[in-house]
């Protein structure tokens, strides 16, 4: 399995080629933290396996690719 922060717990997505990393969140605890806007296939050591979300993710670029 690739380490990649597309399938990373702390990832968010912004659009069909960036997503934030909320790993400052966790470590902080405030929501409000300036969150690093990472590539989909960006890697670091803090990742964690997101599980079933990397499917949802997926589809859901899948789908806007589609669309546009």
């Amino acid at each position: 399995m690739k380490t990649t922060c597309l399938r990373c717990k702390f990832f968010t997505i912004i659009d069909l080629e960036n997503g934030k990393c909320r790993v400052l969140v966790k470590e902080t605890g405030d929501k409000d933290a300036d969150c690093p806007k990472v590539t989909h296939d960006h890697s670091c050591d803090k990742w964690i396996d997101a599980g079933q979300h990397y499917h949802i993710r997926l589809g859901w670029l899948k789908n806007k690719k589609k669309a546009n």
